[in-house]
């Protein structure tokens, strides 16, 4: 299995990417995981070329990306995906009130915005909220959300094995 996991963090928000890492290759000790951290998103062309089973993503970081017929560039990846949502407003959220693939995942880490996301974009696949995020800068809080977002990829991975 390959994972991808894609970020433009800096401080505690990149340590729990790091510690989610960690925590993954623990639990899938034959899992290659591979961690981009950019200020751009990689295009679609290059997670494409990873051949990832599974693509991991926050904030909706690369929906601006689209395709020719206008859909988002994400829907023609040919692997599952997570989207974390850490926060509550997000430059773009208008992308999900276009067609989106059922191989799409969101979690949101507020309750809130979670209800709100439902409401304004009913035709999101799977939308779920994150129960117990920290929001603080202490390092144990990095060490909580990682393993927070590592139960959110056994999760997926769980719903994936059922409809296999």
């Amino acid at each position: 299995m390959k994972i991808v996991i894609a970020h433009s963090f800096l401080g505690i928000r990149k340590r729990t990417v790091e510690l989610l890492k960690e925590k993954l290759q623990q639990r899938y000790q034959d899992a290659n995981i591979l961690v981009w951290s950019a200020e751009k998103p990689a295009a679609r062309e290059d997670i494409r070329k990873t051949e990832a089973d599974l693509f991991v993503d926050f904030n909706l970081w690369g929906f601006e990306q689209g395709t020719l017929a206008g859909s988002i560039a994400y829907n023609l990846l040919d692997c599952k995906q997570i989207h974390i949502l850490l926060d509550d407003t997000l430059p773009n959220e208008k992308q999900l009130e276009k067609q989106l693939s059922i191989a799409m995942f969101f979690y949101c880490v507020d309750a809130q915005y979670c209800q709100c996301l439902s409401e304004r974009y009913p035709d999101i696949p799977y939308l779920k909220e994150v129960k117990g995020w920290k929001r603080t800068e202490a390092a144990d809080d990095a060490a909580h959300n990682a393993g927070l977002l590592c139960s959110i990829v056994e999760e997926v991975l769980r719903i994936l094995k059922k409809d296999c």
